[in-house]
C-alpha cells in the first residue's frame, strides 16, 4: 500500500496566490494603459488633422483670391486708398490685413479680427462700400497669429508683386496647433501702365 504524506496538498499557498494576482493585475494595467494611450493619441491625431485641413482651406481660399488680384488704376484710388494708384495690394501698418481688387474689379479685404480671420467684400470697386465681415475661421478654431508681408507691389520696383502670409491657429485639443506660411505671386505678369 502506498504511503501518502499529509504534508502535500493539492492547492496553492497564500504567497503563490498573491504573486499570481499581482502579476495578473500588473499585466492587465499595462494592457489597459496601452489602449488608453492609443485612444488619446488617435484623438490628438484627428484633432491635428482637422486643424490642418481647416487652416489649409483658409490659406488656399485666400491664396486663390490674392493670385488673381488686379492693379488699382483708378485716380484717385477707390479700393487701395492708403497707397494709391498703381499698387496691387495694400497691407495694413500692423501687417494683419490686406486689401486688393479681385479679378472682377471688386474690392476685397482679409483681416484678423479678434481670433478670427474675416473677409469683407465690397459691392463694387470702392473700399467705402464694404459689406459685413464674414468669418473664414471655423467656430472650433482660434487664430493666434495672422501676418501679411508684400514685396514689389507698386510701379516703382522691378519685382513682380508677391504676398507672404502666415496663419497660426489652434483647434480643439492641446496638440492641435498649426502654422501655415505661403507666398503668392500674381497669375498675370505685372506691367507698368
Amino acid at each position: 500500500m502506498p504511503n501518502i504524506s499529509a504534508s502535500k496538498t493539492a492547492g496553492f499557498t497564500l504567497v503563490e496566490m498573491l504573486v499570481a494576482v499581482a502579476l495578473f493585475a500588473l499585466l492587465g494595467g499595462i494592457v489597459f494603459q496601452f489602449f488608453v494611450s492609443g485612444f488619446v493619441l488617435q484623438r490628438n491625431t484627428l484633432s491635428i488633422q482637422e486643424s490642418t485641413n481647416q487652416v489649409s482651406f483658409m490659406a488656399e481660399y485666400m491664396g486663390r483670391a490674392l493670385r488673381q488680384a488686379k492693379k488699382e488704376l483708378a485716380d484717385p484710388a477707390a479700393c487701395l486708398t492708403g497707397v494709391g494708384r498703381g499698387w496691387n495690394y495694400e497691407v495694413s501698418p500692423t501687417n494683419d490685413s490686406i486689401t486688393f481688387l479681385d479679378r472682377n474689379g471688386i474690392c476685397r479685404h482679409f483681416l484678423l479680427s479678434g481670433n478670427q480671420i474675416m473677409e469683407q467684400i465690397s459691392t463694387d470697386h470702392q473700399a467705402a462700400n464694404f459689406g459685413a465681415a464674414q468669418s473664414l475661421t471655423p467656430l472650433a478654431m482660434t487664430v493666434t497669429n495672422f501676418r501679411v508681408v508684400q514685396q514689389g507691389a507698386d510701379q516703382q520696383v522691378a519685382l513682380q508683386p508677391r504676398v507672404t502670409f502666415v496663419i497660426e491657429a489652434e483647434g480643439e485639443g492641446a496638440a492641435a496647433k498649426v502654422r501655415v506660411q505661403t507666398t503668392i505671386s500674381q497669375r498675370t505678369f505685372d506691367v507698368v501702365y
